[in-house]
């Protein structure tokens, strides 16, 4: 088999040229133009995808941009929202401070000393003490005091005038020194006289000393009684509350005249009641509506 080519080329004025090619020089052309179309091929091809990838990268590049700028709008937001909750609490520990002292300096004038008594029935665990000044420990403090208010006896049960105080006296009838166990306020009768504070009714009735009466459990160790009725309106076992028309003043009884001899007990102790009278209005600005 011949390994060459001969290639004859004529020319117009008839001249002949002769070539002589091997097989081998020919495949070694041919294989190079083909690597050359070939590269051109895949240049084109691996041109077109950079471009595709370029145009992800890009939109990738927004994406992440858009969402950088919406986690700083949101953290500038949880900020805001942050401070604002902030001056909130700070308005709350402020207003509980206020009414925690208010409450303090009333119990104080009365001479009232709360006892926080824990129940036996914990689970126990680790004591931590909470601050004094942290919101809920103002929380807890107050809403203590309030439930103690609640029975405190603040303020008059009815309108008048204090005709006779608490401690040594001359008895009005046989005008002989006596202890005078509570106030004496006098006014018209049937002027209505009110719960000084919620509880429940534990006595009433009628006897020669005392005319028609009804005495009030309130919580917290106190009690209060109400002396020389013209009417009662409430029973043993009745709740009342703050406020409540309990009876009418009148002049039952051991009297010399329309009064309502009003007594306060803490503790089971006689205490002066007009401390207590005097406190209402300051007792006002912390009293649950």
């Amino acid at each position: 088999m011949d390994k060459q080519l001969h290639f004859i080329v004529t020319g117009e004025r008839g001249q002949i040229r002769s070539f002589v090619v091997s097989k081998n020089t020919i495949k070694v052309v041919l294989g190079f133009c083909c690597f050359l179309v070939f590269g051109s091929g895949f240049g084109w091809f691996s041109s077109g995808e950079n471009i595709v990838l370029r145009q992800r990268v890009a939109a990738m590049e927004q994406e992440l941009a858009a969402t950088v700028a919406s986690n700083a709008r949101l953290q500038a937001r949880t900020a805001s929202q942050e401070q604002e909750q902030q001056i909130m609490l700070n308005a709350a520990l402020a207003d509980l401070k206020k009414k925690s002292q208010v409450i303090e300096a009333i119990l104080a004038s009365v001479g009232v000393n709360l006892e926080v008594h824990e129940s036996a029935k914990g689970a126990g665990g680790p004591f931590t003490r909470l601050p004094q000044d942290s919101y809920q420990g103002l929380t807890l403090k107050v809403d203590k005091y309030l439930d103690t208010i609640q029975s405190v006896p603040l303020g008059p049960p009815v309108r008048g005038v204090i005709t006779s105080r608490f401690g040594g006296r001359l008895d009005p009838i046989n005008g002989e020194p006596a202890f005078h166990s509570g106030v004496d306020i006098r006014n018209n009768s049937g002027t209505k006289i009110v719960a000084p504070a919620d509880g429940v009714v534990v006595a009433n009735g009628y006897d020669n000393g005392h005319g028609n009466f009804i005495t009030i459990e309130h919580g917290s160790r106190f009690q209060t009684s109400y002396l020389h009725l013209q009417k009662d309106f409430v029973k043993s076992g009745d709740p009342v509350a703050r406020g409540q028309v309990i009876g009418l003043m009148g002049n039952s009884g051991r009297s010399t005249g329309a009064h309502l001899h009003y007594e306060v007990k803490y503790r089971n102790k006689l205490i002066d009641p007009v401390k207590f009278i005097q406190v209402n209005q300051r007792a006002a600005a912390v009293s649950p509506k």
